[in-house]
């Protein structure tokens, strides 16, 4: 009797391009492996293989739950095999060897050499020149956690979410990919401040202790912060705080630029042509502790006016004149059932201020009181003579103070930057654009919170857990990040677009292709095995042109897919 034949299909998709890019590449698991070598008692494939299997899964399947793990690698157990160089069994994936990597990513002893080893990995892998690092933070909210949890912890939400518990990670980008090269997770009610400093001393384990140029947002501007930076020989540049005497000064640098008293440079785009705003500088002596003694510096404090910035705050400014003109005229509505009237004129201004100061229009919109007195005659009722009845009300009128708004537009868009960097160094419009691109760390935040990793919320109960996952997501946007540099150079240096990725436009080109777009293109594919007693066949659906043309824009071998099953390229006969 003939057998027959058995046939099963896995979903190949983009498993091995990110494989490749996870074990040949950056070489994650033997890092792993190597700073936390397998216990004796531990059997089939290694710690490190489950963690770039996992990152493999999470990236492709945009899922970081751990119980969908095993069900999806039991699913493509020859692809994973091929992939790993040794058989898998079908429990080598299963919750608790997941748990277990986060336990031992958890752990400072085992994160802190392996981000070393990967950064260093990576750095001379995509040959990377390390010049500047963007410093920002998020927080991701946590449904878990109680009063005695030290990671969880209730503080300002990024989320909106100020009912549940947070934690607080501090993120390290590399330009020019944006690429994560350091992440500290903290309890979320700690500051902004003190995390800056923590960070900068240990990227200098694996980046140039010096040379290197810091930008943070205005949370970076504490004195101990830029004081540290100095005394380390490095650079730095963020927007000045309005707190303490910096509103005052601001508010008399812009008046000096706008009544004419200094003289103010163009600011214009790498181009050389797009002028993105104006300003001017100066310079104040500082001092502050520094890591082993007082240091002293002259910093300059760049004032500049952005156009876009500008506008938009104009349009702001508009917005709320109109929405305080509306509120302010609501106060007085016409006589009507069920309409609230003003008989005590106080009372009206005390309301109409309150208004004012609310949206922050003082000065700018002018009301007028006036009294308003109603008469209506009453006539004779049972005995009752006739009478005049008097009643009054008050009622505003608004008028816009045009010279007091003018004014105001000319003071908007100014804002006030610190930097220790010479002007030769880093001259007035290259510190605008490099401040400009701190969007490439706050693109990390949102890929980690975002459909992509999904990081906020987290659905853990062990403050080890939520610590290890956490760093294991943050492995995950190293690796977007990458792929899309790599991806975006070669067409930029070859000077072509990509087509066929947008669904529903296949003409649609872009020289800016996310990794998301990148992968999704390889939806579908699928290895095909046949089995007949002893005789095993596995057949590859083929690749497409765009497919092809983006492994050879990622650097992976030309035979990457066709590993998989040596017979691929024969037609498939049954």
């Amino acid at each position: 009797m003939p057998t027959t034949p058995q046939i099963t299909h896995e979903l190949v998709n983009d498993l091995p391009i990110l494989m490749h890019l996870l074990r040949d590449e950056l070489r994650l698991d033997h890092g792993l492996d190597t700073v936390w070598p397998r216990h004796g008692n531990w059997q089939g494939v290694s710690l490190g293989q489950v963690l770039v299997t996992w990152l493999a899964h999470i990236v492709s399947e945009r899922n970081h739950f751990m119980s969908h793990v095993q069900d999806w690698a039991n699913s493509v157990p020859h692809t994973l095999a091929t992939l790993l160089g040794q058989p898998v069994r079908t429990t080598d994936f299963s919750d608790d060897r997941l748990a277990e990597v986060v336990r031992v990513v958890s752990l400072n002893e085992v994160w802190h050499p392996l981000e070393q080893m990967l950064t260093r990995q990576m750095v001379r892998v995509y040959a990377l020149t390390p010049k500047c690092v963007r410093l920002d933070s998020t927080t991701a909210s946590v449904y878990g956690g109680d009063e005695a949890s030290v990671l969880f912890q209730r503080g300002h939400s990024k989320d909106h979410r100020p009912d549940l518990r947070q934690l607080k990670v501090m993120l390290a980008a590399l330009d020019p990919l944006g690429v994560l090269v350091g992440a500290d997770v903290v309890s979320g009610d700690r500051a902004d401040d003190g995390l800056y400093v923590p960070m900068i001393t240990r990227l200098q384990t694996t980046l140039p202790t010096t040379g290197l140029l810091y930008i943070g947002d205005c949370k970076m501007g504490a004195l101990a912060t830029r004081a540290y930076v100095q005394g380390t020989r490095n650079y730095y540049l963020m927007p000045l705080a309005q707190v303490g005497q910096v509103p005052t000064q601001l508010t008399e640098w812009v008046a000096a630029a706008v009544s004419g008293k200094v003289k103010l440079s163009l600011v214009r785009d790498d181009d050389g042509k797009t002028v993105l705003g104006e300003g001017y500088e100066v310079t104040r002596r500082l001092s502050g502790d520094g890591p082993i003694g007082p240091v002293h510096w002259t910093e300059r404090v760049l004032i500049v006016r952005s156009t876009t910035y500008a506008q938009a705050a104009q349009r702001g400014l508009r917005q709320r004149l109109g929405r305080a003109r509306a509120d302010l005229l609501a106060l007085t509505p016409p006589r009507g059932r069920g309409q609230r009237q003003f008989t005590d004129e106080t009372a009206l201004r005390t309301a109409a201020t309150a208004l004012l100061t609310r949206y922050d229009v003082t000065g700018l919109l002018r009301y007028r009181v006036r009294r308003e007195v109603e008469r209506h005659q009453v006539r004779a009722y049972r005995g009752r003579p006739a009478r005049t009845h008097e009643r009054h009300r008050y009622v505003l009128s608004v008028q816009e103070n045009s010279l007091a708004i003018q004014a105001q537009e000319g003071l908007l868009g100014w804002r006030a930057y610190a930097t220790n960097a010479s002007r030769p160094q880093l001259p007035l419009s290259q510190a605008v654009q490099a401040y400009r691109d701190e969007w490439l760390v706050e693109r990390d935040c949102a890929r980690l919170k975002g459909r992509s990793l999904s990081l906020a919320p987290l659905w853990v109960s062990r403050e080890d857990h939520a610590l290890g996952l956490t760093r294991v997501l943050t492995l995950a946007a190293r690796l977007l990040a990458l792929a899309e540099y790599r991806v975006r150079r070669k067409l930029l240096e070859q000077k072509r677009s990509l087509a066929g990725l947008y669904p529903g436009q296949p003409t649609r080109v872009t020289q800016h292709p996310t990794t998301e777009r990148l992968l999704k293109a390889f939806d579908r594919v699928i290895l095909t095995t046949i089995q007949t007693g002893k005789r095993i066949q596995r057949y590859l659906s083929p690749l497409s042109k765009l497919q092809q043309t983006i492994l050879h824009d990622l650097d992976c071998p030309r035979d990457l897919y066709q590993r998989l099953a040596d017979n691929s390229r024969k037609p498939l006969r049954i």
